[in-house]
């Protein structure tokens, strides 16, 4: 079995568990009130955020960051449209990060989830609950 070496950014495993008693036998539906307004908030983060970065890389000169490549806006856009067409809530915020990637963030009650399209093309997920990182999920 490959052992992994905790580090200060992981957080503790669970103690207890507690039962809840769910039922696991009846299919997983969406709830669709909302869902065309969240679709809407996505397209116009496609629209009129990666779309612009993919051919206009000038507002970068000014905020001082490595524009992402055109394939990277790709993925991003890939991502969001994914993630729309599963009826997930749109983001909060998307920008750049300082290395060529992209960032999609929501918070909600305390919870934040974080998209991470890094520049070599991974994508990375990370959900915190205040500061606490609770799950993070790399794919290449």
């Amino acid at each position: 079995m490959l052992a992994i070496e905790r580090t200060p950014q992981m957080s503790a495993a669970l103690g207890r568990v507690v039962s809840t008693n769910a039922d696991t036998n009846s299919p997983i539906t969406r709830d669709h009130v909302g869902d065309e307004a969240a679709r809407d908030d996505w397209q116009r983060v496609i629209d009129h955020k990666l779309i612009e970065w993919g051919w206009n890389t000038r507002e970068f000169d000014e905020e001082g960051v490595e524009p992402p490549s055109r394939e990277i806006v790709r993925l991003a856009i890939e991502l969001a449209e994914r993630l729309r067409d599963e009826g997930c809530p749109a983001p909060d915020s998307v920008v750049p990060d300082p290395n060529g990637g992209i960032v999609f963030e929501r918070r909600e009650n305390g919870l934040t989830e974080v998209f991470q399209v890094w520049d070599d093309g991974t994508v990375e997920y990370q959900q915190f609950q205040g500061t606490r990182l609770v799950c993070r999920d790399r794919r290449c």
